[in-house]
């Protein structure tokens, strides 16, 4: 009985611990898409030349709007992409 027990929140302990990992790459997945298509967006919308590559959508992704909005004032300067 205590063997079962302790199998069964080993169990759930895991599945917690996957569920929050899952959780986090899923987030960061829709984060990268939807910098993606803002960075697209914003290209075709104001003739911009942002370059999308692996970098500017790492930093879209992670960033959310606000690692978009870093995207465009740095192009602006003329630091990056």
């Amino acid at each position: 009985m205590i063997v079962e027990l302790a199998i069964l929140i080993i169990v759930a302990f895991v599945m917690v611990l996957i569920f929050k990992f899952f959780k986090k790459v899923i987030f960061l997945i829709l984060n990268s898409i939807v910098g993606l298509l803002a960075l697209f967006g914003f290209n075709s919308l104001f003739n911009a030349e942002v370059s999308i590559n692996i970098w500017s959508v790492l930093v879209a992704g992670i960033g959310g709007s606000i690692g978009f909005v870093v995207i465009i004032i740095l192009h602006y300067l003329g630091l990056a992409f």
